[in-house]
């Protein structure tokens, strides 16, 4: 099963197309889905098995703290408040 690691180049978080995709839908509906549209583009690529997609993406630390408080909310009606 491919993994996407997404890295700040301090601490990295592994998700799966499944998670990639869940992140995304759950980033859609926050306050930063526009903002960081380049981010949740990536997601959908990896979670959609799309030939373009890449195993490892290099983000600044907020977006990688932002998206492990997605990855523990369940759902993404339960992100729209973020």
């Amino acid at each position: 099963m491919p993994v996407l690691i997404i890295t700040d180049g301090q601490e990295t978080l592994l998700v799966d197309e499944k998670e990639s995709a869940d992140l995304e839908l759950k980033l859609n509906v926050t306050s930063k889905g526009r903002p960081w549209i380049t981010l949740g583009a990536e997601l959908f690529a990896f979670g959609t098995y799309k030939p373009e997609a890449k195993s490892r993406l290099v983000i600044p630390s907020e977006q990688l703290t932002f998206l492990k408080v997605l990855q523990k909310r369940q759902g993404w009606a339960n992100c729209k408040d973020l």
